[in-house]
């Protein structure tokens, strides 16, 4: 969103988005691939029931997947702060920010107006993978965030529309942006899925054991509009270090007020980092609602989009 008072940048946003070949239709989004740090392969796909994600191949940092969608409803995504009238604007849900380790994302050079950190910005175009589970060849992820704990109870909810995340073609010395869509990444069968919801579902991040703070939190906000959370399962500012790291990106949700009151007072008012600390999480802690009846979400590792219906990794041990 573009909530601060940058005209130049809002309007760069508004004419990238605009390009996209299903405008008006609902934005939907990826971002910039890197090799991801596991094993599998799309050719070893298994429609079905479960399913492992790995990197896949000659995916490569710097190359931005994107994202589109189709329905009036989301016209609260481009870059014009049009509030849902169904999100609440009051919350008594408290969030504590935390400081990341390694410095800003680029060097504080970029705004959060990019494609790393924002699927609606990226887009992504409809595909035609089944929706359901599917199983991959390979390894099983131990490690990777688990999508049903994004509910309560856990559940795997029912996927309603596939998609594949665009590529990006940076240029950093543009305005936000920062670049344009490039070419669909068909890398896996789908990168992006609508999960149905209840409207007004709380929501919670994905679950994982590992801790990354003292307060038990898991991931760290990149990320946060009114409709778009962006997470990251490490301390840092970043969407992979050493070429690991689970990004998470959630599309279509009202993000709990609170939440991005704290996001938003660690950036100056260009939107660049300006304390050296993030909002952290902790599983079963809300972070938001669903305001109609799907949330679209994708998710990354080691910079690469991941098929989000692999069932060894981001389902495992599901009800």
């Amino acid at each position: 969103m573009c909530y601060r008072s940058n005209a130049v940048a809002c309007l760069a946003i508004a004419a990238a988005l605009a390009a996209t070949a299903c405008w008006p239709a609902r934005l939907l989004a990826g971002q910039p691939g890197s090799s991801g740090s596991r094993a599998m392969s799309p050719a070893n796909l298994h429609v079905g029931h479960t399913s492992q994600n790995a990197a896949p191949p000659g995916s490569s940092l710097g190359e931005a997947p994107v994202r589109q969608t189709q329905d009036m409803t989301y016209t609260a995504y481009l870059p014009f702060g049009v509030a849902h009238p169904n999100c609440p604007t009051t919350s008594a849900n408290t969030y504590i920010a935390v400081p990341y380790v390694g410095g800003a994302y680029k060097n504080n050079r970029l705004t959060d107006e990019n494609a790393d950190f924002r699927l609606s910005i990226l887009g992504y175009a409809p595909t035609s993978a089944p929706l359901n589970l599917v199983i991959y060849a390979g390894t099983p992820d131990s490690d990777a965030p688990r999508l049903h704990g994004m509910f309560e109870p856990n559940r795997v909810p029912d996927f309603a529309g596939a998609y594949q995340v665009y590529g990006w073609n940076w240029d950093e010395s543009a305005p936000p942006p920062y670049g344009q869509r490039g070419p669909v990444n068909t890398s896996w069968p789908a990168t992006v899925i609508d999960f149905t919801a209840t409207p007004g579902e709380i929501l919670q991040i994905p679950e994982r054991d590992a801790p990354l703070w003292a307060d038990d939190s898991k991931a760290v906000v990149l990320y946060a509009g009114e409709y778009e959370l962006t997470l990251v399962y490490m301390r840092a500012d970043q969407v992979v270090v050493n070429g690991i790291g689970y990004v998470v990106h959630l599309l279509g949700l009202c993000v709990d007020p609170n939440l991005l009151a704290l996001y938003r007072a660690q950036l100056d008012g260009a939107g660049r980092r300006a304390t050296g600390q993030l909002p952290a999480l902790r599983n079963n802690q809300p972070v938001g609602k669903t305001f109609t009846t799907t949330i679209t979400v994708a998710i990354r590792d080691g910079g690469a989009y991941m098929d989000p219906r692999s069932e060894r990794d981001w389902w495992r041990d599901h009800p």
